[in-house]
């Protein structure tokens, strides 16, 4: 007896999708002629981003922070710069931690940029990792005179993971909240705008020059963020801003990225207006193999028409650079420190 199936049924499944998301994808895309209408739109779709995401508790506690000068490794790459651990409230419940790193004569009045890390180790991967994906960055940009602030995530680095429990990983970390009604991102997205409150706190840290630079998830983060929050003055989205469309639905990524009914009402490009008329960078390597450039180049098109609108043009920028699924920095570094600039 022949029990092979004849027919392609996952064929019919990714069909499926397709159906669905030219019937019910992006309700709450801009659809207006003018910079008026443009700005009413980002104030709702804002608004409803930030109530689809969640993630925001009731009630914010003291970020009661603590700062610990480390003593930097004995390597070239720390040279001239200063390096701490903090800890702060992000919930009642919950503390996360995070690396600063400062130029070593640091004043009063330096801009700062959030450094989201993407899915590996976390804080220490992007702070340590000499030779990988994120070449350091954070250092990068403290070399510059700019403050730079490595959060860790939930569910990654040294906030995964629990002795006294067997079933914790990156998985339980993104499944149990669902449980609950709360997805991952919107835990995620409140991490990042507390560790926005924490950089306006620090005496050495300028709170009208901060900035948020990512790739990969720290891409998605930094592109959420700054969607929803206003406090970040220039951006720089690295290997991530291309659209759910080709990447999200098209192939499997980490569920901690999926948020429900999230393509309902936008896509990156959505988004990504949110942050329109604030300075902007897409960084994209030309041989990505999961997040394509010529996805990104499509997007960027249509996001740049928006910008125009609001005459913006030239704060949005796209860098397509000889390279893979990685930081590249050759005209991010620039870009931000403009962006920043008293």
């Amino acid at each position: 007896m022949d029990t092979k199936c004849i027919r392609d049924l996952s064929a019919e499944f990714a069909a499926h999708l397709s159906r669905l998301y030219v019937e019910r994808s992006r309700a709450r895309r801009f659809r207006g002629s003018n910079a008026a209408e443009f700005e009413a739109w980002q104030a709702q779709a804002r608004a409803e981003l930030t109530a689809l995401m969640g993630g925001q508790p009731a009630q914010v506690p003291p970020l009661e922070l603590e700062r610990i000068p480390l003593d930097p490794p004995d390597d070239p790459a720390f040279s001239r710069l200063r390096l701490e651990r903090l800890y702060y409230r992000t919930r009642e419940d919950l503390t996360a931690t995070a690396y600063l790193v400062l130029p070593e004569n640091v004043g009063g009045a330096a801009p700062a940029v959030l450094c989201p890390p993407g899915h590996g180790g976390g804080m220490n991967q992007l702070v340590f990792e000499r030779q990988g994906i994120y070449h350091q960055y954070p250092l990068a940009l403290a070399r510059r005179g700019i403050a730079a602030l490595a959060p860790e995530h939930i569910g990654f680095g040294e906030r995964a993971g629990a002795p006294y429990h067997h079933g914790y990983s990156h998985e339980y970390y993104y499944l149990a909240p669902l449980m609950l009604g709360e997805n991952a991102m919107g835990y995620l997205l409140w991490d990042m705008r507390r560790a926005l409150d924490v950089l306006e706190s620090l005496p050495e840290v300028d709170s009208s020059r901060i900035g948020c630079y990512g790739l990969s998830l720290g891409g998605e983060i930094t592109m959420h963020t700054a969607a929803v929050d206003m406090r970040i003055r220039a951006a720089c989205l690295s290997g991530f801003f291309t659209s759910y469309k080709s990447t999200f639905l098209r192939e499997k990524h980490c569920g901690c990225g999926y948020v429900p009914g999230l393509v309902n009402i936008m896509e990156h490009v959505d988004i990504a207006a949110l942050i329109a008329p604030r300075s902007l960078l897409i960084e994209n390597g030309a041989k990505d193999p999961s997040f394509r450039a010529e996805i990104a180049a499509e997007s960027f098109d249509e996001l740049r028409e928006v910008y125009a609108l609001c005459g913006a043009a030239d704060r949005l920028a796209l860098h397509i650079f000889e390279g893979e699924h990685e930081i590249s920095g050759a005209e991010s570094f620039g870009w931000l420190a403009r962006g920043l600039q008293a």
